[in-house]
């Protein structure tokens, strides 16, 4: 009995805890995002294929399009689908690539329009329409379209509601599951980049469009060329170049900044050269600058940052000068990352040999953009800050006194003294007023007691000296009445 006590008191009961359950769901909206991005896609998709098509009804009656069918010229409009994802169309063995960017802002912002039915749902959710887009989107461009090359187009599939997600999503901060603790400086230079970059793409559009009128003849001369046969054709060949219109803006900020751009691999046209080369027959390449002005053309970026960087003291400027320059580096390396990746889509190959390229100097132009708009806004920064208006005028101040001490030195050496270095001796009256003053002003300071008796022991001293002399002076006359009658 006392054998099976010990037993069960020496029984020990190990308690094991369930494991964990990790349940992976999918956030609550995720069907209306994927739909958004599906709708956008499919929207994407008919306003290049309705186009197309309305403006191969206008030319089907043309004798060179007798061989040509509906069916191809849906086939045709997929292509440009894909083409416009920058995906390259390959016709025989030439390959095409030209990427509307004006198109791939209207599609960012269509999806971000329609993602603006999930804002409801949690804000996680809207990183659905991602898969939704890009699926559909390469679906249409490599199911119907025949000439298209569909892993081209995956990067800007996935770009595209990428960017739009993000927008939705930092429209609404507080529905953030997870927050960047970045300093004042990073978040403020970051915003301030993306905000500088819409400036300076109109900044680019203004010297796009003075271009334009300057050229416009022969822009004309080019459309002409074509040989418009009615205001259907000439609307059509108008509005397909409006869709690039963000290209040549990319083109000329690369020409402003200095390395310019290729118009063929044989034909760079930068503000150092501008060759006499055929260019293509698209009217808009006719405001391509046919002169060199010489390389100071670069100060417009360079004042371009000056005023970023007047904007950042005025609106954004704080107590640290390091603080105010870390922003203007932040928003001049966020410019110049934006234009390199236009840069990348805004580039055309139109054919083969000298129109295999036809574009910016990719990195170099995005380099020398980055230091010349860095360096207008760190001059601006550098030169207006407090801080360093306070050392500036430190440094003038010793530089004063040092010039100061040089002239007195000279002076010394020749004996004579400048005249701003020579002491002033104060005259009698002005020592009697000094002293009476000092008198009338004493609140009884041993010190000022001490020179009162030291004044009063001087009066009688000097009293006693004339007592002295007028003794003197009655003895001597008393000897010399005493002398008189001897005489």
């Amino acid at each position: 009995m006392s054998e099976d006590t010990t037993a069960a008191e020496r029984t020990t009961v190990t308690t094991v805890s369930a494991r964990p359950t990790i349940r992976v769901a999918l956030p609550q909206g995720w069907a209306r995002a994927v739909l958004s991005g599906i709708e956008a896609a499919l929207l994407g998709w008919a306003l290049v294929v309705v186009p197309t098509l309305i403006a191969y009804a206008a030319v089907a009656s043309n004798q060179w399009l007798v061989s040509t069918t509906w069916e191809d010229a849906f086939h045709f409009a997929s292509d440009l689908w894909g083409a416009a994802l920058g995906a390259q169309v390959v016709s025989g063995e030439v390959s095409y690539r030209a990427v509307p960017l004006l198109f791939v802002l209207v599609l960012i912002g269509l999806t971000k329009l329609l993602l603006l039915q999930g804002r409801r749902f949690p804000a996680a959710a809207q990183w659905m329409a991602v898969p939704g887009f890009a699926v559909t989107a390469l679906l249409l461009a490599g199911g119907i379209g025949t000439h298209v090359r569909v892993l081209g187009a995956f990067p800007l599939a996935i770009a595209i509601p990428l960017i739009a997600a993000a927008w939705e999503v930092a429209r609404a901060p507080h529905s953030l599951e997870l927050r960047l603790d970045m300093p004042q400086w990073l978040s403020s230079g970051v915003r301030l980049g993306w905000r500088a970059s819409w400036v300076l793409a109109a900044y680019g559009g203004l010297f796009l469009l003075i271009s334009v009128t300057q050229s416009w003849s022969r822009i004309r001369g080019i459309h002409e060329l074509l040989l418009p046969t009615s205001t259907v054709d000439s609307t059509m060949i108008t509005l397909a170049q409006v869709l690039f219109i963000p290209n040549a803006i990319v083109w000329a900020l690369s020409w402003l900044a200095g390395p310019g751009f290729f118009m063929g691999s044989d034909a760079l046209h930068s503000p150092a050269s501008a060759p006499t080369m055929p260019i293509p027959a698209i009217p808009l390449f006719g405001a391509t600058p046919v002169s060199a002005p010489g390389t100071w053309v670069i100060l417009a970026l360079v004042l371009f940052g000056v005023g970023v960087g007047v904007y950042l003291r005025l609106r954004k400027g704080s107590e640290s000068l390091l603080d105010d320059l870390y922003q203007g580096l932040v928003s001049a390396v966020v410019i110049a990352a934006l234009y390199m990746v236009c840069v990348l889509a805004s580039a055309f190959v139109l054919g083969t040999g000298r129109l295999a390229y036809l574009g910016p100097r990719m990195s170099l132009s995005a380099l020398c953009l980055f230091a010349e708009v860095a360096l207008g806004i760190v001059l601006t920064v550098a030169l207006s800050h407090p801080v360093s208006v306070a050392w500036a005028r430190e440094l003038v101040g010793a530089g004063k006194a040092r010039v100061r001490e040089h002239r007195h030195h000279e002076a010394i050496a020749g004996g004579v003294a400048p005249v701003e270095l020579v002491p002033e001796t104060p005259s009698e009256d002005v020592l009697d007023e000094t002293a009476g003053d000092a008198v009338e002003n004493s609140d009884g300071v041993d010190g000022v007691d001490a020179r009162e008796d030291e004044v009063a022991e001087n009066v009688a001293d000097e009293t006693q000296v004339a007592e002295n002399s007028g003794d003197d002076a009655e003895a001597a006359q008393a000897s010399e009445e005493e002398d008189a009658p001897s005489n």
